[in-house]
């Protein structure tokens, strides 16, 4: 059984550790993090704080649209199904969000209600119903009627009843906006950011010596993270090429009627839909923001791939929207967006060292819920980086020899 004693004895076992940091060549940085997405961005800012000499480098800079980590808005749920671990973890996060939203002073967090609309009892509904209990999270059960009278602005005629998270456990994250501002924290607070494509270079028995970089050039560090979400697997072909696929997803914003609150945050509740699928997030400046499920896994190159909306989902968006927001079934569309998925075949991240390199860390398999656990995957990659060992369990559910290759197709 999951209760917070045992969730907090996994930080407590991170925090007790001794950091032991490798010997670093004379004028190098401690530890070089290669992406500043959700992942390293946090893992950079982290390791900076504890006093190492970081440096930051991505080939776009951070938000790129190109990211998995770009994009107006994220979301913190506890919400995993029969996942309790990562409930545990996005609890710990959404604490850590709002430390740093009071730091940063930069509104980033916007509490709300989550419903899952559903048919019926799904067996991973009836085992995330047992784990909000065991971890004392509030949450509601509301059938048809009930769900009527709460979101009047929504249709639920084929929705028997829906998990409610609140506001306790449940936010919509200003995503962009939240990256762009870790980055220039940490340098302020004395890291050294730079734009450029980096990949492994000269490596001497079991440690890699140097980055090589895009220009020609080369960089030396003590320790490095390769956190490159998509870009992962084209790094690494042979080692997580075949652990993480890498697949398109297009989201759109719908214009809500003039003057009407009712599709706007904080009243729109975000949503997942077991029904129709998809999920979306109640506007927050740029409007009604849907994301219909692609029926498929369409892969996507990260560097190449154009941004643009295919017409199958964009019709997909639009019988959503008139179905379940009916007063929204003419309102136009404001903004589409396209980005890309970086999932493991079970769903589970890489946060796990290089097995050929002892200086080599790899942070991978973000998918669609890594962006809520920035920050707690940066302390936990820092723990690592400064020898601080981990939960048996953690270390485990992270290792790269877990993942099951991704099937085909």
């Amino acid at each position: 059984m999951i209760n917070r004693r045992s969730l907090i004895g996994v930080s407590a076992t991170l925090a007790a550790a001794r950091p032991a940091m490798a010997a670093v060549a004379k004028g190098a940085p401690d530890v070089a993090v290669v992406g500043a997405g959700a992942f390293g961005g946090w893992a950079a800012l982290s390791l900076r704080e504890r006093g190492l000499n970081v440096v930051s480098l991505d080939a776009y800079g951070p938000a790129s649209p190109r990211a998995s980590s770009g994009g107006e808005t994220r979301s913190i749920r506890s919400g995993y199904g029969a996942e309790g671990f990562y409930s545990a973890w996005a609890m710990q996060a959404l604490a850590l969000w709002k430390r740093r939203e009071a730091e940063f002073q930069r509104p980033l967090l916007y509490p709300n209600d989550r419903i899952e609309l559903a048919d019926r009892w799904l067996p991973g509904l009836i085992a995330q119903r047992k784990i909000f209990e065991d971890l004392k999270l509030p949450f509601e059960v509301l059938p048809q009627a009930d769900l009527r009278k709460r979101y009047p602005q929504m249709a639920f005629d084929d929705v028997e009843f829906a998990f409610v998270e609140t506001s306790a456990s449940a936010a919509v994250i200003k995503a962009r906006d939240a990256m762009l501002v870790v980055s220039e924290v940490f340098q302020k607070k004395g890291g050294q950011f730079r734009i450029a494509r980096a990949q492994p270079g000269a490596a001497s028995g079991r440690r890699l010596e140097t980055l090589k970089l895009g220009d020609g050039g080369a960089l030396s560090a003590g320790q490095f993270i390769f956190a490159c979400g998509p870009w992962t697997p084209k790094l690494f072909p042979a080692l997580v090429g075949p652990k993480v696929g890498v697949y398109r997803s297009e989201y759109f914003y719908w214009g809500p009627p003039p003057g009407d609150a009712r599709f706007s945050w904080p009243n729109q509740p975000a949503w997942h839909d077991h029904v129709l699928g998809g999920y979306g997030f109640g506007s927050l400046e740029r409007g009604l923001k849907y994301s219909p499920e692609a029926g498929g896994r369409v892969t996507q190159d990260p560097d190449t791939a154009e941004r643009l909306a295919t017409d199958y989902l964009l019709k997909k968006g639009r019988d959503y929207i008139g179905h379940r927001f009916p007063d929204m079934r003419d309102a136009p569309i404001l903004e589409t967006r396209v980005c890309q998925v970086d999932n493991t075949a079970d769903t589970h991240f890489i946060l796990d060292r290089h097995p050929d390199y002892d200086n080599v860390w790899l942070a991978s398999g973000g998918g669609g819920h890594g962006f809520k656990h920035g920050p707690m995957v940066g302390e936990y990659l820092a723990d690592r980086i400064q020898g601080r060992s981990a939960d048996p369990q953690t270390e485990a559910l992270f290792r790269l020899s877990r993942r099951p290759d991704m099937k085909p197709g």
